[in-house]
């Protein structure tokens, strides 16, 4: 079995709510389409349940590859990759809400993440290549599904998804982001990590006021 990285593995993995059985990963996963490299690393997985997708990334990065050794520990870079992607991901989408909807809390909210997420995605930029992490140059496969779901709808229809994405998607990566400011070894990712926890915290607690008016 060839080797998959943690990051590569994630992209299946959008939508999954945790805590998550390693059934329910294999089953979300091939319903993303995920290869057989990618089931089979998920097959390997523990019998327990995964509290975050943190918790996934960790363990897919401590099975052995094919030489019998596990893959080097990586996942704090993988983690910076990931969260820039995500915050590219978020602008996107914010925009998009900004053309879409006529509620002013939602517009005043996806400014709020535009702002917040580009300052955040330029600290990013600059600590990624102070540490040659990668800066990926577009969002992910299934970030461009979640596009294009969201950009099919309108109306008060368009402003319960947007929200109703935006709830999920901060509670599964505030878990992210406290797993590495608590766990991280690397002082200047673990403060990354701590910042964002913060950030996303912000966030979550705008949508959740904004999905009681809807």
């Amino acid at each position: 079995m060839v080797q998959v990285n943690p990051v590569q593995i994630q992209k299946f993995l959008k939508g999954v709510d945790y805590p998550a059985s390693k059934a329910t990963l294999i089953e979300n996963a091939k319903k993303m389409g995920a290869d057989e490299n990618v089931c089979s690393s998920l097959e390997q997985l523990p019998e327990e349940d995964f509290q975050t997708p943190a918790d996934v990334s960790q363990a897919i990065g401590q099975l052995p590859d094919d030489s019998g050794e596990a893959a080097s520990g990586t996942g704090g870079n993988e983690f910076i990759a990931q969260a820039a992607q995500d915050s590219l991901a978020e602008i996107e989408l914010c925009e998009m809400a900004l053309q879409k909807t006529s509620n002013d809390d939602i517009k005043t909210f996806a400014q709020r993440m535009i702002d917040d997420h580009s300052e955040f995605g330029r600290e990013i930029e600059r600590f990624g290549a102070q540490k040659n992490i990668p800066r990926p140059k577009d969002i992910g496969s299934e970030q461009n599904a979640k596009m294009k779901e969201l950009s099919d709808l309108s109306g008060q229809d368009f402003d319960r998804k947007f929200i109703e994405h935006n709830v999920k998607d901060h509670e599964n990566d505030i878990k992210v982001f406290q797993h590495y400011a608590r766990e991280e070894s690397d002082p200047d990712i673990k403060a990354l990590a701590e910042r964002g926890v913060k950030m996303l915290t912000e966030h979550l607690k705008m949508t959740k006021q904004i999905q009681q008016k809807l």
